[in-house]
């Protein structure tokens, strides 16, 4: 094919291309990256350069051109710099990577720079801004909850772990990247993924850093290499950051495999034109970290509006019903008056249920909910609940049937909070199901596996069947999320969606499973099961 074919790859074929427009289409591609860089030779003189208006070099980059790097250049950029010359001096086919920042708070800006050798010796480096990268990592760690619902399908693997060196933290990528899986390495030490020749540096890193308070490697990306389940050692980047909590100082460890990006660097040196391949690497992960912060940010706002409505609805109708009375409480008759506490006796109460509800989510998320194990009887717990809720049940017309197989149905739970799954099934089969019918409980003895675990154990639990419209094929597993409803709710319908979430939250804490699915003649039936005994369960 013709060099000046339409469809020729001049990054495919070089050779088959005339060297001066295999370098025209090179600085075309460098000059069309949004990134500043600089061009250099062995001896330190600047000899090309793109500018950019993310990356500020405190000087017009036109007076750079042609001055030694000790006069042109700021000191911070003068001593990476001078430090890339030397490394590349020994390295000639590596690439030398850095992160370094300028400015003053709160306007501090963060960079990273490649450098890497090009033809006849220059030297190029590529400066990107990654302030706003930054940003995300920090926000990234301010929230723990969402921090560990992110990490665990982060594309990177995330480790974290205390001071002693333990590890607290394992991702899935880190379990896919080391071979472990989670339960054999939390509670054991790093050096577990450690090669033998670099654990005593990890040890000398602990040391210093609880004898001097100096971070050696904190806030600092680099380079190392780390050791998979089956022996295999492979090099990685790694980024560390600290945060504090009430055990103690804890260090999260952000590691990426660069085992296929240390090939692609070895090919960039031999062919020459691998340039376009890292720019589209580099591309993707800014793109993968947008995405990141696109959906974190869309699940905040979702959870704000979502509280906000739920708040202000009550609030409002306690501080209207208040004022209502308070202007009316010398003209309109006692009956009035009453109904207006009523009123705000009701809205009070589900302001309380939704602090409530709030409190349990977070205890359950940061998993300091607390139980309290004991062997109790699951049928006696449902007569309990469905005494508490007489009252509502026949100013409805509505029969609880518990199907009574006059045995005791027995086992190890918390009874207060196995109450609170068993009041929030009826409550919600409540909005749903006519005036005047009736809810099914069973009991049900079955084999189950528990949540991670790969052995069946003797289970027990209750079936709660309504006879309302049943629960939409596509909202069966959706139902169980956060501020989630099913389409079947009525507008107006009170709730907050969050009491079927929190119920399958002390089921799982249970080792138990909660699960609904729709009767094949009519309603909806929602099946809890636990554990007979706790013996052998973690």
């Amino acid at each position: 094919m013709a060099p000046n074919s339409s469809f020729s790859r001049i990054w495919q074929n070089p050779s088959e291309f005339p060297a001066e427009v295999v370098l025209r289409e090179l600085e075309n591609l460098l000059r069309s990256n949004p990134d500043f860089w600089l061009k250099i030779n062995r001896d330190g003189i600047i000899v090309d350069y793109k500018n950019s208006r993310f990356v500020n070099i405190g000087d017009k980059p036109e007076t750079l051109l042609g001055k030694h790097i000790d006069v042109g250049l700021p000191p911070n950029l003068r001593e990476i710099t001078a430090e890339a010359l030397a490394y590349l001096s020994e390295k000639k086919s590596q690439v030398f990577w850095k992160e370094y920042s300028y400015g003053i708070e709160p306007n501090i800006r963060y960079v990273e720079v490649r450098f890497v050798v090009l033809y006849e010796g220059y030297i190029m480096s590529n400066h990107r801004d990654i302030t706003e990268r930054k940003r995300l990592e920090n926000a990234f760690l301010e929230s723990e909850s969402r921090f560990l619902s992110m990490a665990q399908n982060a594309a990177d693997s995330i480790i974290i772990i205390n001071d002693e060196g333990i590890i607290q933290f394992f991702n899935k990528t880190a379990e896919n990247t080391f071979g472990y899986n989670h339960e054999e390495v939390i509670g054991k030490n790093v050096t577990i993924i450690i090669p033998d020749g670099y654990k005593g540096k990890h040890d000398t890193f602990l040391r210093r850093y609880k004898e001097t308070g100096l971070q050696h490697i904190i806030g600092v990306g680099r380079e190392l290499v780390a050791q998979r389940k089956s022996g295999e050692v492979f090099p990685c980047e790694l980024s560390v950051g600290e945060f504090r909590t009430k055990t103690g100082k804890m260090f999260t460890g952000i590691l990426r495999d660069i085992s296929l990006r240390k090939i692609q660097e070895q090919e960039l040196y031999q062919y020459r034109n691998h340039l376009e391949d890292l720019v589209e690497s580099q591309t993707m992960d800014l793109k993968m970290s947008k995405n990141i912060a696109e959906e974190a940010s869309y699940m905040k706002s979702l959870f704000l509006a979502n509280i906000s409505h739920e708040l202000k609805t009550p609030i409002h109708a306690i501080l209207s019903y208040a004022e209502l009375g308070e202007e009316k409480s010398a003209s309109v008759p006692p009956e009035k008056i009453k109904e207006y506490f009523q009123i705000i006796d009701s809205s009070g109460k589900r302001l309380l249920g939704l602090l409530e509800n709030l409190l349990d989510i977070a205890k359950l998320e940061s998993g300091k909910m607390r139980y309290l194990f004991e062997k109790n009887c699951l049928k006696e717990t449902t007569k309990f609940v469905i005494n508490e809720m007489r009252v509502i049940l026949e100013k409805r017309g509505i029969t609880v049937v518990l199907l009574d197989k006059e045995e005791r149905w027995e086992a190890e739970f918390d009874y207060e909070r196995i109450q609170q799954v068993i009041r929030n099934i009826l409550s919600n089969a409540l909005k749903f199901i006519p005036n005047d019918t009736n809810i099914e409980i069973s009991m049900v003895r079955r084999e189950f596996i528990p949540r991670k675990t790969q052995s069946y154990i003797n289970g027990i639990g209750i079936q709660i069947r309504d006879f309302g419209p049943g629960i939409p094929p596509e909202d069966l597993d959706k139902i169980f999320e956060k501020f989630i409803q099913s389409k079947q709710v009525k507008a107006g319908t009170k709730g907050t969606g969050l009491g079927l979430s929190i119920s399958r939250e002390i089921v799982n804490d249970h080792h138990g499973l909660l699960y609904a699915e729709n009767h094949e003649e009519k309603g909806a039936i929602f099946t809890m099961l636990i554990p007979i005994s706790r013996e052998g369960l973690r």
